[in-house]
C-alpha cells in the first residue's frame, strides 16, 4: 500500500482517538457533574417537601382550633393528607428521573465512541489491504487506475463525469462554478465507493442528474486526491513554464502517464467548456479560477475546504455564542445531526487563490493542443496517448444520439470538412485541426489559413487578384452556427491574414463587418503581422499584361472610354462595353468571361466537430481587375456562407456580384430547416439565380447537420472537397452544370 494512504489514516486514527479520548473525560467529568446535581436537587426536594408538610399539618392544627363540626374537620385532614402524599411523590419520581436521564446520556456516549471507534478501525483494516479497498475518493490515482483493471490510464468517474457533461450539460450556466447539491454528492460519492462502480465501466451517471452537480462531483474528486494532478515535486517547475508552451509540454512530460493522461483528460474537457462561453459564461479564465485549487497545489495548501463538505460536514455552532452553551452531549452528536443535507455546498468559501496556479491552468486550457502534442514523445507516452485517443474517440467521435423518430442510438458521422474546390491541402489542415479535438471554427480557421498560405488558384490570400489599380486586397469572413456570431473583413489592405483578421472581428468586436484601412489598422492592434504589400511579382505581372491590353476585360458599363484605361466617364444612351466605334470603324471585342475559376474563385468552407456543432468561413482577394473598393460576396454572411447548428452550413463560390443578391447560403440552410435534402437545396438555391441570370457562373455546396453534403452549380463544373471519419484522406467530388 502506498506510504501516502498508510500515513494519511494513521493521522486520521490519531487525530480520532485523541478527540475521542477527549470527549469522554468531558462525559465522565459532566456525568459526574450531573450526578452531584441530582443528589443535591434531591437534597432540595426532600428538605422542601418537609417544610411543605410542616406548614401544612400547622395550618391543620389551626384550622382544629377554630369552632367546627367533626365532619368538616375530617375533611380538612383527609385533604391534607393527600396533598403531602402527592407531593412526596412527585418529589421521588423528579430525582428518579433525573438519575436515569444522566445514565441514558452516559451510556450512549459510550455507545457512540464505540461504534466510532469500531467504523474507524474497520476503515483502517481495510485500507491495509491496499488494493481490496473498494474507494474511490481520496485514494491515490495510481492506484484507482490500477483497481479498474483497465487499459485506459484515467479514473473511470472523471470518464462517466466527463461523457454526461459532453451529452448533456456543457451549455450549462456555471459549470464548475456554481453550488452543488450536498446530499446528492454525498449519494454519488457514495455510489463511486463500491466495487461494482470500479469493475463495471458501463456504469453511468444517472440519468437526470443537474450537470453542475456532475461538475461538482469531479471538483471533489479532484480535490480528495493525496497529491494533486501536477505532483507536489513539479510546482515550481510548472508555475514557471506557465509562460512558454514548449517549456509547459517538457514539464509535464515529467509526469507518470496516469497524471499526465489524465490531466490532459480534464483540461480538454475544459477547453470544450470554454468554447461555450457564450451559453455557459465559462472562459479559460473563470474555469481556472475554479478549477486550479483542485489541480495544483503546494504541500501546505491541501484543498480540505472542498472535501469537508461532502465527507466531513463541519460541526461547528451556526452562531459563534451558540458554542458558549454547547455541551459535551453537542459535541459527541452525530455528523451531520441539524444540519440540511438538501443544502447547497459553497464551493469557493476559504480558499485561498494561488494565481500562479490559475494561470498554469488557464494555460492549459488555452493552448491545450500545442502543449499536449510532441512529436519526440517517448514509446511510452506514445501507448498511453493511444489509451487516451481511444477514451476521446468513444466520448467525442462516435457519441450515440438518441433520435426522437427511431428512439434507438446511432453514431453520427462527425468530424466533417467540406470545402468548395480541390483545395486539398486546405482540407486537409482543418482536418488535422478538428480531428484534434479543435472546435469548428478553429478548424475552419485553419484550414482556410492554409489556403491564404498556398494562394490557391492565386484567388485566395495575398499576391493575386489585382485590382484596376494592381493592388490585392482581401475578404474573409468565419461564422459560429451555434452562437450565430460573424466576423468579417472587406477590402482589407496591408495584412496577409484575412480569415484570421475576420476571426478577431469576431473574437474581439460588437461588429459584423470591417471594411477597408479600418479593418487593416484593427487587425495589426489586434496582433496580427502588418502593413505589409499585398503584392507578389506575379500578380503585379498579371495587372501589367492587363493594363497593355487596354485594361480589358473590366468590370466597368456604359462609360467611355469603352476599351481603355480611363479616366472614365458616364456615357449617354448606354451602349454595349463589348464594341466601340473608332476612326477605323467599329472593332468587336470578344471579351473573355470576367469570372472563371482561376480568375474569381473563393475558398467557403463549413466543419462539423466532433461535438456536432457547426462552423463555415470564406477567404478571396476577389474578382480580378475589380474597380478599387469593391465588395463582393466573401464577407456577406448569407451569400458566400451561412451555418446554422440546428440545421447545417452551406458553402458558395462564383460571381458574387449576382449572388450577393439573392443569398443562395441562406436560402439553402433555410430550405434544409424545411425538410429538403442537401441536393435538393443546393439545386434550388442556383436554380433561382440561374431564373433571373441565365449566364451568370457559381456554385453552392451545402451539409446537414448529420454531415451529409450535396453540391450544384450553373455555368461551370465545380468540384468541392471532403473528409469525414469513412476516408483515409481528403476525397474530391465533382458537379457538372
Amino acid at each position: 500500500m502506498p506510504s501516502l494512504i498508510s500515513q494519511q489514516w494513521q493521522e486520521r486514527t490519531s487525530g480520532f482517538f485523541s478527540s475521542s479520548g477527549t470527549k469522554l473525560r468531558e462525559a465522565r467529568q459532566s456525568a459526574g457533574a450531573f450526578v452531584g446535581e441530582v443528589a443535591k436537587d434531591a437534597k432540595v426536594n426532600v428538605t422542601d417537601v418537609a417544610e411543605r408538610v410542616g406548614s401544612l399539618f400547622k395550618s391543620r392544627w389551626a384550622i382544629l382550633q377554630q369552632p367546627a363540626t367533626r365532619h368538616a374537620v375530617q375533611e380538612h385532614l383527609i385533604t391534607a393528607a393527600a396533598t403531602t402524599g402527592t407531593l412526596v411523590r412527585k418529589g421521588i419520581t423528579e430525582t428518579k428521573e433525573k438519575v436515569s436521564v444522566g445514565k441514558i446520556k452516559v451510556e450512549e456516549a459510550a455507545k457512540k465512541t464505540a461504534q466510532k471507534s469500531k467504523t474507524l478501525l474497520t476503515d483502517i483494516e481495510r485500507w491495509q489491504k491496499g488494493v481490496a479497498s473498494s474507494d474511490v475518493f481520496g485514494v491515490a490515482i495510481e492506484v484507482t487506475v490500477q483497481r479498474q483493471e483497465s487499459t485506459r490510464p484515467i479514473p473511470f468517474i472523471l470518464i462517466k463525469c466527463a461523457d454526461y457533461l459532453i451529452l448533456t450539460g456543457l451549455n450549462s450556466p456555471s459549470l464548475f462554478k456554481a453550488e452543488g447539491d450536498k446530499k446528492l454528492i454525498q449519494q454519488l460519492v457514495s455510489a463511486y465507493n463500491q466495487v461494482t462502480c470500479l469493475s463495471d465501466p458501463s456504469a453511468s451517471i444517472p440519468e437526470g442528474v443537474n450537470p453542475v452537480d456532475v461538475a461538482a462531483l469531479m471538483k471533489y474528486y479532484l480535490a480528495s486526491l493525496p497529491t494533486p494532478l501536477t505532483t507536489f515535486e513539479l510546482y515550481n517547475e510548472v508555475k514557471d513554464a506557465r509562460s512558454s508552451v514548449n517549456r509547459m509540454r517538457k514539464s509535464l512530460q515529467k509526469l507518470s502517464s496516469v497524471n499526465y493522461n489524465t490531466l490532459e483528460f480534464v483540461t480538454a474537457l475544459l477547453l470544450r467548456v470554454s468554447e461555450k462561453s457564450q451559453l455557459n459564461k465559462m472562459d479559460s479564465h473563470s474555469l481556472a479560477m475554479e478549477m486550479a485549487p483542485v489541480i495544483m497545489w503546494r504541500e501546505d495548501k491541501r484543498p480540505e475546504s472542498y472535501r469537508e463538505y461532502w465527507r466531513h460536514p463541519s460541526r461547528s455552532p451556526k452562531k459563534s455564542n451558540d458554542f458558549e452553551t454547547a455541551t459535551p452531549w453537542d459535541l459527541l452528536s452525530d455528523e451531520g445531526e441539524g444540519v440540511d443535507a438538501s443544502s447547497s455546498i459553497p464551493l469557493d468559501d476559504i480558499v485561498q487563490v494561488d494565481f500562479g496556479a490559475v494561470e498554469v491552468v488557464q494555460c492549459l486550457i488555452e493552448h491545450h493542443n500545442a502543449i499536449f502534442t510532441d512529436a519526440e514523445e517517448t514509446s511510452s507516452q506514445v501507448m498511453a496517448r493511444s489509451y487516451l485517443s481511444i477514451i476521446l474517440s468513444t466520448l467525442l467521435l462516435f457519441l450515440p444520439l438518441l433520435t426522437a423518430a427511431e428512439a434507438e442510438w446511432k453514431p453520427k458521422k462527425f468530424p466533417v470538412v467540406v470545402s468548395t474546390w480541390s483545395f486539398i491541402e486546405a482540407a486537409r489542415a482543418a482536418w488535422r485541426a478538428v480531428d484534434k479535438g479543435s472546435s469548428a471554427v478553429e478548424a475552419v480557421v485553419e484550414g482556410c489559413s492554409a489556403c491564404e498560405e498556398l494562394r490557391c488558384d492565386g484567388t485566395v490570400g495575398p499576391g493575386g487578384s489585382p485590382n484596376e489599380n494592381g493592388e490585392t486586397m482581401l475578404d474573409a469572413l468565419v461564422m459560429d452556427g451555434v452562437t450565430m456570431e460573424v466576423g468579417a473583413v472587406a477590402a482589407m489592405r496591408y495584412v496577409k491574414d484575412g480569415i484570421r483578421a475576420a476571426w478577431l472581428v469576431m473574437k474581439y468586436s460588437r461588429h459584423t463587418l470591417l471594411a477597408g484601412e479600418g479593418a487593416s489598422a484593427f487587425a495589426i492592434s489586434m496582433g496580427l503581422p502588418g502593413p505589409m504589400n499585398l503584392s507578389s511579382p506575379e500578380s503585379l505581372k498579371k495587372w501589367s499584361d492587363w493594363k497593355e491590353n487596354r485594361c480589358q476585360p473590366n468590370f466597368r458599363k456604359n462609360v467611355v472610354p469603352a476599351n481603355g484605361c480611363g479616366p472614365y466617364k458616364p456615357k449617354d444612351g448606354g451602349i454595349d462595353v463589348s464594341t466601340e466605334s473608332c476612326e477605323m470603324g467599329t472593332i468587336e471585342y470578344r471579351l473573355p468571361p470576367l469570372v472563371g475559376p482561376h480568375n474569381h474563385d473563393t475558398i467557403s468552407m463549413a466543419v462539423i466537430d466532433k461535438m456536432g456543432h457547426i462552423a463555415v468561413g470564406t477567404s478571396t482577394n476577389g474578382a480580378t481587375f475589380k474597380i478599387p473598393g469593391r465588395v463582393g460576396d466573401g464577407p456577406i454572411a448569407g451569400s458566400s456562407a451561412y451555418a446554422d447548428d440546428e440545421v447545417g452550413g452551406c458553402g458558395a463560390t462564383g460571381d458574387g456580384d449576382i449572388m450577393m443578391r439573392f443569398l443562395p447560403c441562406y436560402q439553402v440552410v433555410e430550405s434544409m430547416r424545411q425538410g429538403m435534402k442537401p441536393e435538393e437545396a443546393a439545386k434550388d438555391a442556383v436554380s433561382r439565380i440561374a431564373r433571373k441570370f441565365p449566364d451568370f457562373v457559381g456554385a453552392v455546396v451545402a451539409v446537414d447537420k448529420n454531415g451529409s453534403h450535396a453540391g450544384a452549380c450553373h455555368g461551370w463544373t465545380f468540384q468541392y472537397s471532403v473528409q469525414d471519419p469513412n476516408m483515409d484522406d481528403v476525397q474530391v467530388f465533382t458537379v457538372l452544370p
